[in-house]
């Protein structure tokens, strides 16, 4: 189906966006961080729709057009109404609207939570493990919570036990804008004690006394750790603060809980310090300076440090270990019979590891998959290692949630494209998979679908990998001109991992096939994938690798360009909008969440929050090695008058990581330069939303009901 996006009998005039020509300038500007080799004299261009730009989100001009935009998405979706009510009740068919998460166990306790049919938001509860017949006590209520600040978006960022599990830490953040307030409660006498505004995450100390938390600048970057005490008069006491614009500050508690960890860290570089919470004096101690390029991450069991770490040029990371007292002494990990464990392979790359007591699990990528590895100790030496095996060929494997330091087995997630979400416990000492529970999908029967691997050449020669998963009964084990969704992000070294995703099943069972392209930019196939061959100026690759995948999936005749759909998110909404630039011709409709096109604009203006941490991930538009590149794929910079395929773009207008106005100039540049047989371009923006969309479960099933209304009917299904 092709909508048209000029006025005709039975579709409404589409908002026509004001220009005002600003000039934006790449290079010196005075008092401004433009980079270590700003363009001097700087360069200009005019961006006309730049009054689009309101960091208070509050100019009535703006919100008005915006209004608009959504009102004529809406009149355009109008007689696609009645099917979007199918599709999310569809979509909610196949969600256990009452179930239950597993039961963590910590001490005398085990935590879960409860999700209760019509309720938005989950109910935390906890019961005494010792006790027999012990009542459930319910720690937080969401729905009740959402009640009481009377707000429709409840984002709950982090909730935390206190050491003797009598109070409870939570982060609220009401409007999607990830700035949070820490509340304690004290859960014997069922009331609030505490709060702290404006904090970006937070820590308990070594006793139900002090709460450590990290603030944020004007930026939007966490950068200063403060330390609390809850239970005195005096006032908090600022113990970390970061000057360098590129690092971010995040804090974490060891695996047994004894240190914190100040992590501080760029794209590129890693720092590390820790206070020993059962020290009196807590002083700050340095892991090891930061050295450009030097990435590393650690997890400590037994007064040894485990570092995960790209140093001496370990491409895929090896892992290295200290002594807690000298912990910039960092040696290889070797076995007792001397062999030196998980160092750099080519074909093994190592992300993180978590300490347990008694043993250490590894989690990296092979093969283009997730993997875990175990390595079991005796007095703090390896004396073995084993990698976790799994039923399936294909599949993801994480961490799920451990509380027990001392547990003699390990809590992990597992799930594949054809297998729902399933928790395990893991016992290192017989190597058993012991089921805790396996998300139900009501309506799903896995051997009805199949899920593999494919390859499509890029334009270079290099193989990406796509997975695949399709209803089996709807093709007849041979898949020919289907429709199809080609789903893509490419950036910062993440993996889009083929697991499950319930949210799909409409697709399938309409007969669709979808596919996940693991393009250059994550690094699906080594770290190598990311650093060399898709960021800074080899980011190109990211967009022609997709490009390819929909040319070989029509080559081998499983779709045509009238049949592909395409979706992105964030910098996957770049992919979506420089693809649409480069070959608008192979894709029917595409759907961009959030998406990262005002690129040149927003990585000059060291103003907006990621700007200047984000340069180390694309380059930095003020600098000459990097402008001229970036500008050839930059997606508004590169709109021409074009054929363009349909366009839905959504947004959230308090979104602190892609501002709402890139979505909104971008289709106004789509409006005014795409050719007048282009598809129909609509724009959505969340007016109380931010980056990850609806916090209510079942007002996020109904926008996602939207798109695949537009989506179904572009694609005529």
């Amino acid at each position: 189906m092709i909508c048209h996006m000029h006025d005709s009998n039975n579709l409404p005039i589409a908002p026509i966006a004001k220009k005002i020509d600003t000039i934006v300038r790449f290079g010196k500007i005075e008092g401004e961080n433009r980079g270590k080799k700003p363009i001097d004299p700087p360069i200009e261009k005019i961006d006309s729709y730049y009054w689009m730009r309101d960091d208070t989100r509050s100019d009535k001009e703006i919100l008005t057009h915006l209004e608009l935009e959504n009102e004529y998405t809406e009149k355009n979706m109008n007689k696609l109404s009645k099917i979007g009510d199918e599709i999310y009740l569809e979509l909610l068919s196949h969600i256990q609207e009452t179930d239950s998460t597993d039961a963590v166990p910590n001490g005398i306790f085990e935590y879960y939570s409860h999700t209760v049919e019509g309720l938005a938001y989950p109910i935390h509860c906890r019961r005494n493990r010792v006790e027999k017949e012990s009542k459930e006590e319910i720690i937080l209520d969401e729905n009740k919570l959402s009640d009481e600040f009377g707000t429709t978006q409840m984002n709950v960022g982090g909730m935390r036990i206190s050491p003797s599990q009598n109070y409870l830490a939570y982060s609220v953040d009401t409007s999607g804008n990830e700035t949070y307030e820490i509340i304690v409660n004290n859960l014997e006498k069922k009331e609030r004690i505490f709060t702290i505004s404006d904090v970006a995450s937070f820590e308990w100390g070594s006793n139900d006394k002090t709460i450590f938390y990290t603030k944020m600048d004007h930026a939007h970057r966490p950068y200063q750790v403060w330390k609390s005490s809850l239970n005195t008069s005096n006032s908090d006491e600022l113990i970390y603060q970061e000057n360098d614009e590129l690092f971010w500050v995040g804090i974490s508690k060891t695996e047994d809980k004894n240190f914190l960890l100040i992590s501080s860290g760029s794209k590129e570089t890693s720092e590390i310090s820790f206070i020993d919470l059962e020290s009196k004096d807590q002083n700050l101690i340095v892991i090891r300076e930061r050295e450009k390029g030097i990435l590393y991450s650690i997890s400590k069991r037994n007064n040894i440090f485990y570092i995960v770490t790209n140093l001496d040029n370990a491409k895929n990371f090896q892992i290295l270990m200290s002594k807690v007292n000298t912990p910039s002494n960092w040696v290889p990990l070797i076995d007792k019979i001397g062999n030196k464990l998980f160092v750099n392979d080519d074909f093994r790359s190592i992300s993180h590891t978590f300490s347990f007591e008694n043993f250490l699990i590894v989690f990296g990528r092979e093969n283009g998959l997730k993997q875990a590895w175990c390595v079991n100790f005796e007095d703090n030496v390896p004396i073995s290692f084993h990698q976790l095996e799994f039923p399936e060929s294909a599949y993801v494997v994480g961490l799920g949630s451990n509380l027990e330091f001392n547990s003699k087995c390990v809590r992990i997630t597992y799930s594949s494209m054809v297998t729902p979400q399933t928790i395990f416990d893991y016992n290192v000492a017989n190597k058993e998979l012991i089921l805790v529970k396996q998300k139900v999908v009501p309506d799903f029967e896995s051997s009805n679908y199949s899920t593999n691997r494919i390859y499509a050449p890029s334009k270079d020669g290099t193989l990406i990998p796509i997975s695949v998963v399709y209803r089996k009964d709807l093709h007849h084990d041979k898949i020919n001109d289907s429709k199809l969704m080609l789903y893509g992000y490419g950036s910062y070294g993440v993996c889009i991992e083929p697991s499950f995703n319930s949210r799909i099943l409409p697709m399938l069972n309409r007969g669709m096939i979808y596919c996940i392209a693991h393009i250059r930019g994550g690094s699906e196939m080594g770290r190598s994938w990311y650093e060399d061959q898709g960021k800074y100026l080899t980011k190109i690759n990211t967009f022609e690798d997709f490009c390819s995948c929909a040319e070989h999936l029509i080559n081998i005749g499983w779709t045509t360009p009238k049949n592909i759909a395409i979706e992105g998110r964030s910098a996957g909404g770049l992919l979506i909008g420089a693809v649409l630039n480069m070959r608008p011709d192979l894709f029917n409709v595409a759907i961009a969440g959030v998406p990262f096109v005002d690129v040149m604009t927003t990585m000059s203006d060291p103003s907006i929050p990621l700007t200047v941490v984000e340069w180390e991930e694309w380059g930095n538009p003020n600098e000459e090695e990097f402008h001229e590149y970036m500008k050839s794929y930059s997606p508004i910079d590169n709109v021409i008058k074009q054929k363009y395929p349909n366009v839905l773009i959504t947004a959230g207008l308090h979104d602190p990581r892609v501002a709402y106005w890139e979505a909104m100039k971008w289709c106004a540049t789509l409006r005014e330069k795409a050719s007048i047989d282009s598809g129909m371009i609509l724009l959505k923006t969340d007016l109380e939303a931010g980056h990850f969309s609806a916090s209510d479960r079942y007002k996020y099933l109904k926008e996602k009901a939207f798109e695949y209304s537009f989506l179904f009917d572009c694609l005529e299904l």
